[in-house]
C-alpha cells in the first residue's frame, strides 16, 4: 500500500499541469519510515519474499491475494509511461489497485501540494505530500497515517522520478492502464 501510494502520488504530481514531459519515468523509493522507523534497508527483501511467497500459490490464490493487496511491486523501483494526455492534465491519476480519493491538489510555481483518503477493505489511510517539479524529474515527499484491525501507523516515503526518454517501448501509458483496470473491476 505504501509504495502504490507513493507512485500515485509521483504520478499525480508529475502528471499535473504539463510541467513534465510525456514518455517513461522511472520512481524510485529513496527513503521509508514506518512509526518513526526507517525500514528502508528493509523494502527490497519484504519485496523479494512477497514475490517469491505469490510465485508458489495457484493463480486462483495469487488473484485473490492481489485482489485484497493489490499488485505488489517487484523492485523499490517502478517505471510508468506518462502519455501527452497525462502530462497536460490537471487532475492526479491513481492506480486502478489503489482505493483512494484526493482531497486536495494544489499548485503553485513548480510544487505541488496534494491530500489523499483511502478506504478499502477495513483499512483507512489518510495523507499529505509535497512534489517539487522540473521537467525531467520529480522529487515527492508523503506523509500517510493507516488504520486497521492492526491498529495505528504512521508513513513517511520519500521518492525521486527521473525522465528515462519519450519511448515507453511495451509499457503501456498509466491513463490506459487505470481504465483497463477500471473497466474490469466493474466487471
Amino acid at each position: 500500500m505504501a509504495i502504490a501510494a507513493t507512485v500515485a502520488g509521483a504520478t499525480a504530481a508529475a502528471t499535473e499541469g504539463g510541467t513534465v514531459k510525456p514518455g517513461l519515468w522511472e520512481i524510485r523509493l529513496v527513503r521509508q519510515i514506518v512509526d518513526g522507523r526507517d525500514v528502508t534497508a528493509l523494502v527490497p527483501a519484504a519485496l523479494a519474499g512477497m514475490q517469491q511467497l505469490m510465485g508458489n500459490m495457484t493463480p486462483q490464490q495469487r488473484r485473490q491475494m492481489e485482489a485484497t493487496l493489490g499488485r505488489p511491486p517487484a523492485s523499490t523501483t517502478q517505471r510508468i509511461c506518462v502519455s501527452p494526455e497525462m502530462a497536460a492534465g490537471d487532475k492526479p491519476l491513481l492506480p486502478p489497485d489503489v482505493k483512494c480519493e484526493p482531497t486536495a491538489f494544489n499548485r503553485g510555481g513548480n510544487r505541488v501540494a496534494f491530500e489523499f483518503s483511502c478506504a478499502d477493505q477495513g483499512r483507512t489511510t489518510t495523507g499529505k505530500g509535497e512534489s517539487v517539479l522540473a521537467s525531467e524529474s520529480v522529487a515527492t515527499r508523503i506523509d500517510m497515517v493507516t488504520n486497521d484491525a492492526n491498529g495505528r501507523h504512521t508513513w513517511q516515503n520519500d521518492t525521486q522520478a527521473r525522465f528515462v526518454g519519450a519511448d515507453c517501448g511495451n509499457l503501456k501509458p498509466a491513463d490506459q492502464v487505470a481504465r483497463e483496470g477500471q473497466a474490469v473491476q466493474k466487471k
